[in-house]
């Protein structure tokens, strides 16, 4: 961590050094007072003396790895809760068609739920976001357990869908919070990691249907599993650190220093005409970027979840059971997993692993939709699954690093992309796969994307950047990984 985290909630106390010939004395802002107020001072009896400056700075750094250590613990379980219940919602779908007697494409409503509880919390995020990050973790953790609760145990399709809207909606919310409290220069490799805690976790939750299922119990309960890390991390969210007292730190984030030469002398100039606007001399301007990002976001998980909800009715065209079909389409998640967790030292050695994912997931979706047994098909998804892995955190990178962006705005606008990607994709795929078939599908949907997406992140203009401090893109305009 790099100190550039959010507040999660904990207030920290600030000090500022006194004013000339005020020997001795500090001074802290207190939220129960109008202004600040003298602590202490040199000859002042009874009153507390300055804090020598080596003991302020050792507290201040304890304090520190503190809450860093909390917000990581935060953001794992809020990612691996996430993974495995929307990771899950494919083996549910399945299972929920065969006990009301459907067909699985007229239950596409199951995925869209957490799409538009994507879209819903990506309109209000700005708001839901003003008082911090921490009431919105907290609420998200309580909507997705009880979503996920209902769900789990519901007997009738309505039940299903109330529970599909408040875990679509819970889920939502964990999005929404997490590029909030993850950001800074390394935001895609920190993205990365975290993301890499959801695709682990993703991997647990379709064999363990499959094999409940099995078993004879109705594979949906596994989702019961999800809820008392859910309730934990509410809990988590709730509580307020030790040491929390005085005023919120309300500070932005520092901005990436560029790495151009003769940066620092720029900078002590002031801001460029072009950096007012919201842009760079080297970049377009800051809407323009907004809108590649977004679009950029929308096209990487529009192809992850055609793979996320359809994988296993896929694997089914190929002979399988339906509890083999839900054990057998982890293959994808495997993929996605061990792409995540190697994308961050790919990323530090510059390696352009969004054009080289999309030729992966191009190559994987070709066996996915041209074989018809269930190895090459398993296969096929592993590959994919392995070059899509990447896309979503270096582009959201991307987007929480537009110059001039507020943090709480671009974790909004990275919501609503994933919520159109997600209400759009599948659901589009359905109908292919009705009018058509399900491997045609496939193949006429994904790489078409992958070559939209390789084209648009392809390295432009010989400028080399450090995608392990900017992201993609680069805080300078320069040319993506």
């Amino acid at each position: 961590m790099d100190g550039t985290l959010l507040d999660s909630g904990a207030s920290v106390e600030r000090t500022r050094p006194a004013r000339a010939g005020e020997h001795g004395t500090w001074w802290t802002e207190d939220p129960g007072t109008s202004g600040t107020r003298r602590a202490g001072g040199a000859g002042t009896s009874g009153t507390r003396q300055e804090e020598p400056a080596a003991a302020r700075e050792g507290a201040s750094a304890r304090d520190g790895a503190a809450q860093e250590r909390r917000v990581v613990r935060q953001v794992g379980f809020a990612q691996a809760a996430l993974g495995f219940t929307v990771n899950s919602l494919g083996a549910c779908l399945v299972l929920l068609a065969r006990d009301l007697g459907a067909h699985p494409g007229e239950l596409a409503w199951l995925s869209s739920s957490f799409g538009a509880g994507l879209l819903a919390v990506g309109a209000a995020g700005p708001l839901m976001l003003r008082p911090g990050p921490r009431p919105v973790l907290l609420s998200a953790a309580l909507v997705a357990a009880a979503g996920a609760a209902l769900l789990a145990v519901a007997p009738v399709a309505a039940a299903a869908a109330a529970g599909a809207l408040l875990l679509g909606l819970g889920a939502a919310g964990l999005v929404l919070v997490t590029p909030a409290l993850l950001h800074g220069p390394d935001a895609a490799a920190r993205l990365a990691r975290a993301n890499a805690a959801a695709s682990v976790s993703a991997l647990l939750g379709p064999p363990a249907i499959g094999a409940l299922d099995a078993a004879g119990a109705n594979g949906r309960l596994v989702l019961l599993l999800a809820v008392p890390p859910l309730l934990f991390l509410a809990a988590d969210a709730r509580a307020r650190p030790a040491a929390a007292s005085g005023v919120r730190d309300r500070r932005p984030p520092a901005a990436p220093r560029s790495l151009r030469p003769g940066a620092d002398a720029a900078g002590a100039r002031g801001p460029s005409p072009a950096a007012r606007r919201g842009g760079d001399a080297s970049g377009p301007p800051a809407g323009w970027r907004t809108a590649g990002t977004w679009a950029a976001i929308v096209v990487a998980v529009s192809m992850e979840f055609c793979f996320t909800i359809w994988a296993t009715a896929r694997l089914q065209e190929t002979g399988l059971t339906t509890a083999a079909a839900a054990a057998t389409a982890t293959a994808f998640l495997a993929g996605m997993a061990a792409g995540r967790l190697v994308a961050p030292r790919l990323l530090a050695r510059e390696v352009p692993v969004v054009p080289l994912g999309c030729g992966l997931a191009a190559a994987g979706t070709l066996l996915v939709a041209v074989t018809g047994a269930p190895a090459p098909v398993t296969a096929g998804l592993l590959v994919a699954g392995l070059g899509i892995a990447p896309f979503y955190p270096v582009t959201l990178a991307r987007l929480v690093q537009v110059p001039g962006l507020p943090a709480a705005r671009s974790a909004a606008y990275g919501a609503l992309a994933s919520g159109t990607a997600i209400l759009a994709a599948p659901a589009a795929l359905a109908a292919l796969g009705a009018a058509l078939d399900l491997r045609t599908a496939f193949l006429v949907t994904v790489p078409p994307l992958a070559a939209v997406l390789a084209a648009a992140s392809w390295p432009r203009g010989g400028a080399r950047t450090r995608p392990g401090l900017h992201g993609e893109a680069g805080a300078s305009g320069g040319g993506p990984v």
